[in-house]
């Protein structure tokens, strides 16, 4: 078993300097690829981020853009695998606790690519492993969307591709981070343009994590009524 792996990005992970160690450590950055994801503003932050929004996988939304990286190590064991996502969820969470790949706020989720032949041991390893906790893989959709990942621990979405062409990116897996959305209404709803908008507008340098997205090719359907409703960005200004 020699699989090449490579890290789904769909927000601060690629650009933020408190990841960088970790993205100098695991993630060869010369391999970087815009591809297809399903995408949008959907959780709101802590105080960390001023209460703002951040990104979010949701089935039914229309494709956005996120970035692929390839993992410097392969995987030859599910042990490989294993490692690599605690590393991805260390990095994620901006904490130095081990052996952990989730909370109640999100998890990390694996995607295997369905024109690989895949040893059937690490898909049994991986569900092996996630089943251990037992509130693994709830992360919310609305409620025409059905689960995003499953109990195995496969996010339920389609396989990438590469937006330059439109190939099918080419590595054998796939690890993400996948966060639980702020709902609201009855039935639950994501957040308007407009509410996604004004807490930027409202959190004054926090709404950097718009603009660096943008600035590093990560961006969602929803962008451009976005930046139309928000404030021009300070160094516009300058």
């Amino acid at each position: 078993m020699v699989l090449h792996a490579g890290i789904l990005i769909i927000g601060s992970l690629l650009w933020d300097e408190e990841r960088q160690a970790w993205r100098d450590a695991r993630l060869d950055m010369h391999s970087s690829e815009a591809v297809t994801a399903p995408i949008r503003y959907g959780r709101r932050s802590g105080k960390r981020r001023g209460y703002t929004y951040t990104m979010v996988f949701s089935r039914l939304a229309p494709a956005g853009h996120a970035k692929v990286l390839r993992c410097l190590r392969t995987i030859s064991s599910p042990k490989d695998l294993i490692v690599e996502a605690e590393h991805l969820w260390r990095a994620e969470e901006l904490s130095s606790d081990v052996g952990r790949i989730g909370t109640s706020w999100g998890c990390v989720a694996l995607l295997f690519n369905p024109e690989r032949k895949i040893p059937a041991e690490l898909p049994m390893e991986w569900a092996k492993y996630v089943s251990r906790d037992s509130g693994y893989g709830n992360v919310e959709q609305a409620p025409d969307e059905g689960r995003l990942i499953s109990k195995e621990g496969l996010l339920q979405i389609d396989w990438p591709c590469v937006v330059d062409g439109g190939s099918p990116v080419g590595l054998d897996l796939l690890l993400v981070t996948a966060n639980t959305p702020t709902l609201s209404g009855t039935p639950p709803y994501y957040p308007s343009v407009e509410t996604v908008a004004n807490a930027w507008n409202a959190a004054g340098k926090h709404v950097e994590y718009f603009w660096k997205n943008c600035d590093n090719g990560i961006c969602t359907f929803e962008d451009a009524e976005i930046r139309a409703r928000l404030h021009p960005r300070e160094r516009e200004r300058l």
